[in-house]
């Protein structure tokens, strides 16, 4: 049996459908996976899968001849509390613990080298935080969010080199506090140890964001709930849901 994926991006949405992925792997001979190059390139290109899955910008996104090809991106209403969730219920599969299926290529060199240009010292206190989510939009509710008066650092994430989200590992494992707006960084930080007692994440869109991702989520994330005016404040340039 071979089998094709239709689902060519995103980074997040590539991450928590790793546990599906394996299990077609146990089921099939091939496994084909198209996966956009800007997807790739942004960090899916260390994802490790089962050896008899292949993946990657070069392969067709319609792999010709296979049995059967699993369709994760078009079905259910996009305001359902579902979407995510459907990837694996409309193929017949289970969510539940995807978390530890998810297995990646680590450079503890670069992520060292990362920390050092952050001026982190271990044991170093200090918040993390991202407000930036697609190329360059930001959400303003995520630096209004932090704590004023904090003692520690507040360390923001930023372009270093050619680091990609895995490269921040380190970052994410030894934060007190994380803030985000909801990005792949949410996925990632899903699959580690970490030290953060307050892990808090915006919604990019008014509608449907908590509902779509808490359940599938182990951390304690306190998701922020805003009105529809505070929300249009924070993220003027952003569609609804």
């Amino acid at each position: 049996m071979k089998y094709c994926v239709d689902m060519p991006g995103c980074l997040g949405d590539s991450i928590f459908v790793q546990k599906l992925i394996h299990q077609l792997s146990e089921e099939s001979d091939d496994v084909f996976w198209h996966i956009n190059g800007g997807t790739w390139n942004s960090g899916a290109c260390r994802l490790i899968s089962p050896p008899n899955v292949q993946k990657g910008p070069h392969l067709p996104r319609n792999y010709p001849g296979v049995d059967k090809t699993y369709d994760l991106c078009y079905h259910g209403d996009r305001f359902s509390s579902d979407l995510m969730k459907s990837k694996y219920t409309y193929n017949g599969f289970d969510s539940t613990g995807w978390q530890k299926y998810v297995k990646y290529d680590r450079n503890l060199e670069i992520e060292n080298q990362l920390m050092t240009h952050l001026g982190i010292e271990k044991g170093d206190p200090y918040i993390f935080y991202n407000d930036t989510y697609g190329s360059d939009s930001k959400h303003n509710g995520v630096v209004k969010s932090i704590p004023e008066g904090y003692d520690g650092k507040v360390i923001k994430l930023e372009i270093f080199n050619e680091c990609t989200v895995w490269d921040w590992c380190t970052v994410f494992e030894n934060a007190e506090e994380i803030y985000t707006v909801d990005t792949s960084i949410v996925w990632v930080i899903e699959t580690l140890e970490t030290k953060a007692t307050k892990m808090t994440c915006h919604p990019r869109h008014y509608i449907c964001v908590k509902n779509q991702i808490a359940d599938l989520l182990s951390k304690p994330w306190i998701h922020v709930d805003y009105d529809r005016d505070t929300w249009r404040e924070l993220c003027p340039d952003e569609r609804e849901f």
